[in-house]
This record gives structure tokens, C-alpha cells and sequence, in this order.
């Protein structure tokens, strides 16, 4: 696809994979976490369970990171914050601001997590400069100068899950979340830049995600510029990079928009 003229206001988008892993860790790899770089403090997309270890491999801190954006509550997409934050507290002290975006409930999961995994240790949460936001769906939210629109998606009946339209830096990246087939996806991922969209498996039809038959059924259907497929199964990871139409993440990935 031709390269479209900068507009004003474009400025160099940088996407990394920390983690692009399914819940199981398939392939040694983290759980999901994606980091989006433009010229402010660093937004991650998710933060699952081994999101703070791909952090300290990266030799990122996390005291850089300004705004956390939530698609669903499960473990592999959350799990790191209760450990990032007692790393806040305790480890190396936050005076910068951070915002928390997710869906409803995500404050109170967290703090019950917290008091999961170290007991007593809720109380951390107000000491720190963390503000919590809550999707509300279609409805875009301006996060430190990023604006978000969640659009919810088939996934879980215990926990609202959503695909995460962001606009930064003048582009348009686009997180599917976990989700079975929605055409929820055609409009969240329309024209944008890059969309990075679970694929767990190839053929197989498992509840609850997507597949690449799934996929390439729909594929018409999918007007972004660039798709870049992540939470690969193994039934995706026994195939060579390149079998497929699509390109797959791998952790430590870098895209430059």
C-alpha cells in the first residue's frame, strides 16, 4: 500500500510487543502487553501477569509509563498491575501521575487482587498517584492527550471485554482484546493504521477467540492498513512465520507508524 502523506499534527508512533503470549505462555512467550510510544510517557495496552518481568528485560521503568488501558479483566491481560504498583510503593516510588482505564469493576479487581497476592496490601492503592477511568462503550475518553474508544466484544458473560481503538501521535492502533468473531471488529479496526487481532488458533474453532479460518473468512471485511495477528495458540505457532497472509507478533517486536 502506497505511503500516505504526514498531516499536521502526525508524529512517529512506535508499537512494541513486551508480551504477545496466549494465557498459557504458548512458545515461551510473555503474556499480552503492548507499548505505544509518540513523544509522551509510554501507554501500555494490557499488562498481563508477566508483563513487569518483560518490562525489567526491556529495561523500561515503569515509573515512565503514564496511562494503562484495560480490555478485559482476565489474568493474561491484567494480572501484572497488583506487582507494577507495589513496585510503585515500594521499589522504586512513583511521583508521576498514572491513569488506569478498563472496564467496569477495574478498581475493585485490582484491589482484590492486591489483597490476593499480599495480604493487606490494598491500602498501597491511595497512596499512590493513580487515577481509575471506566469504559463506557462507543464512548471515547481523551487520556493524557490519547483518546480511546472501547467497543465491546464476545468473549466472557462474567467480565465486559472490548477492542481498544486508540488514536495517538495522529494514528489510529487498534487492539482487538480477546474475542470471538464480532463485527464489532470491522468498525473498532476501520482504516487504522495497525490492528493487532488475537488469532489463537488455525482451523480449530475454540469458544470464545478467533481463529485463522475465522479470519480469512472475514478478511474483506477488515479495512485496516496493516494487521499484525498476536495471542498465537499452538496450532498457530506449529506453523513457520510466513505461512500465513497476515504477519504474526513475536515478543520484542517493534513497529514504527
Amino acid at each position: 500500500m502506497r505511503a500516505r502523506p504526514r498531516l499536521e499534527g502526525m508524529s512517529t508512533v512506535v508499537v512494541e510487543f513486551l508480551g504477545c503470549g496466549d494465557a498459557f505462555g504458548s512458545g515461551g512467550r510473555f503474556h499480552t502487553c503492548l507499548m505505544l510510544e509518540a513523544g509522551g510517557p509510554p501507554v501500555l495496552v494490557d499488562c498481563g501477569a508477566s508483563a513487569v518481568t518483560a518490562l525489567q528485560q526491556r529495561r523500561i521503568d515503569p515509573r515512565h509509563v503514564g496511562v494503562i488501558v484495560l480490555s478485559h479483566l482476565h489474568g493474561d491481560h491484567f494480572g501484572a498491575l497488583p506487582f507494577l504498583l507495589l513496585d510503585a510503593a515500594y521499589n522504586r516510588p512513583r511521583t508521576t501521575p498514572l491513569v488506569i482505564a478498563g472496564p467496569a469493576g477495574t478498581e475493585a479487581r485490582l484491589l482484590d487482587a492486591l489483597d490476593v497476592l499480599f495480604s493487606g496490601s490494598r491500602g498501597i492503592v491511595a497512596q499512590l498517584p493513580v487515577r481509575f477511568l471506566e469504559w463506557q462503550p462507543y464512548r471515547e475518553v481523551d487520556l493524557e492527550g490519547i483518546q480511546v474508544t472501547p467497543f465491546p466484544v464476545r468473549h466472557s458473560t462474567s467480565t465486559p471485554c472490548f477492542a481498544l481503538r486508540i488514536a495517538i501521535g495522529g494514528r489510529i492502533v487498534t487492539c482487538s482484546g480477546d474475542t470471538e468473531w464480532t463485527d464489532e471488529l470491522i468498525e473498532a479496526s476501520r482504516e487504522a493504521d495497525l490492528f493487532v487481532c488475537e488469532c489463537f488458533s488455525r482451523e480449530t474453532s475454540v469458544p470464545s477467540h478467533l481463529s485463522l479460518a475465522t479470519l480469512r473468512a472475514n478478511a474483506d471485511r477488515l479495512l485496516a492498513r496493516r494487521i499484525v495477528l498476536t495471542h498465537l495458540g499452538p496450532e498457530m505457532l506449529g506453523e513457520p512465520a510466513g505461512a500465513d497472509e497476515w504477519e504474526r507478533a513475536r515478543d520484542g517486536l517493534v513497529i514504527t507508524l
